[in-house]
């Protein structure tokens, strides 16, 4: 009998609400939810919390908002990341080839079907699609002429071995030069159903906190290292053991700091530098201009920048050709990959007979606590810490997410990934960078 009145009351509540147009909307709606407010009390039911109530406990609701110049530059910065850091999404050029993608679309749809940068056309990635010949048949019509769409909208479906039936809602933009021509395309991939939704969603999360993980740490990364003994001694024993080789492969160069140094330090070397991480890839970017106009030399010219995996770096053969390099450096990234033994067998091939692979690693007994100690007192001898404590704190949060992946490996495993990947061990240093890694020098059999 309760539950009947309140529902009566309920609905002459909202008539009466209908009926008034002289009460503001305001006044309507406050009536409605007292109404509502007393319906849930007549039934028995605990009277929710008010949505007031609720916004006063959200976090920064008593902060004054971001102003009009500080607002420019920070949705200026997040425009970036926002690309970066969501739903699967690809740039094409104007002729319709793969010049770029974020985190997400590698996850779900480049890494699994091969896409690769620059040499795949936007026709190779619609053959893997359901019912490929007639969205070929609209791509036609509805691009090929002019003027093209500014924006096009499709819906679209793959059959995921890993996920099962995927539909998603292509969204195309235009992006056009200073004369309003179209230079290229960004597409976006909203995701509407998916068979293993939740097993996609949990490979997606880790892969965006693995990749933020890298990204916010390469703001930290150079303000600390740059400032530390240790790190430079590491860097510079590193580069001389490549000493005369000619061309060089910098394997997960971060933002750079080796691949500069293998420039210096030789003026007709080569450098190829693989960095998957994009904010640490434009790092790299930036100071290899930098030099250049600092030291009015030519460095891009002797430097070859991918975006890419080592562990796909066998799927580039045309831009990194097997057996083409004298020399392999990879400081402190193998505790990073997914699976070394596969990375340093990619690595191999890459080189010439007799060609050298030099590396620093963590290991199963590495002290993440002595080299952060090191770090500070380093850098209070200096007067920096204080200045450089937001990043030093960053930075060690950082190194505590990794820490599975910094004491995964053994000395006995780093070893026997080396030799069993076709490579003779020449040299082995056991300690260095504050006791946090080993060092190998290997020769290719």
């Amino acid at each position: 009998m309760a539950k009947k009145k309140a529902t009566a009351k309920l609905k002459s509540s909202e008539a009466s609400v209908t009926k008034t147009p002289a009460k503001s909307v305001s006044t309507q709606r406050k009536a409605a939810a007292d109404n509502v407010a007393a319906a849930i009390q007549l039934s028995g039911k605990p009277e929710p919390v008010k949505v007031s109530t609720a916004k006063a406990q959200l976090p920064g609701i008593s902060h004054q908002p971001t102003g009009p110049e500080e607002s420019w530059r920070q949705s200026l910065a997040a425009r970036v990341t926002a690309f970066e850091h969501m739903t699967p999404a690809y740039m094409l050029d104007d002729n319709f080839f793969f010049l770029d993608w974020n985190p997400a679309f590698d996850e779900l749809f480049a890494k699994p079907l091969k896409i690769k940068r620059r040499t795949t056309h936007g026709g190779d990635f619609i053959a893997e699609l359901v019912n490929p010949v007639a969205i070929l048949k609209r791509a036609t019509q509805v691009f090929d002429k002019e003027p093209k769409p500014l924006v096009d909208v499709e819906s679209l479906q793959l059959i995921s071995k890993k996920y099962g039936k995927l539909d998603f809602r292509k969204v195309a933009v235009q992006v056009t030069d200073d004369d309003a021509r179209v230079t290229a395309w960004t597409v976006y991939l909203n995701i509407e159903s998916c068979e293993r939704a939740d097993l996609l969603w949990a490979d997606l999360e880790r892969r965006l906190e693995s990749e933020l993980n890298w990204s916010q740490y390469a703001v930290s990364y150079d303000k600390l290292l740059l400032n530390f003994p240790e790190y430079q001694n590491l860097l510079d024993g590193l580069v001389a053991r490549v000493s005369g080789r000619q061309r060089c492969l910098d394997l997960g160069a971060g933002t750079g700091n080796a691949t500069l140094r293998l420039l210096q330090s030789d003026e007709r070397r080569e450098v190829c530098a693989v960095e998957p991480n994009h904010a640490m890839a434009k790092q790299l970017i930036s100071k290899v201009e930098q030099l250049e106009n600092s030291t009015s030399s030519s460095y891009f010219s002797r430097v070859q920048i991918l975006k890419e995996s080592i562990l796909r770096l066998d799927e580039f053969s045309r831009i990194v050709r097997p057996g083409s390099y004298d020399a392999a450096l990879m400081m402190n990234v193998l505790y990073a990959v997914d699976d070394p033994q596969k990375c340093l067998q990619r690595v191999a091939a890459l080189l010439k007979p007799g060609g050298v692979l030099v590396l620093s690693t963590s290991h199963r007994d590495t002290s993440v606590d002595n080299l952060f100690a090191t770090l500070a007192a380093s850098l209070k001898a200096k007067g920096l810490f204080e200045q450089l404590r937001t990043n030093f704190d960053d930075a060690r949060a950082r190194h505590e997410e990794m820490t599975a992946s910094i004491h995964r490996d053994t000395k006995a495993d780093i070893r026997s990934f080396v030799e069993k990947a076709g490579f003779k061990i020449t040299e082995w240093c056991d300690s260095a960078y504050a006791g946090a890694v080993v060092i190998v020098q290997a020769e290719k059999l």
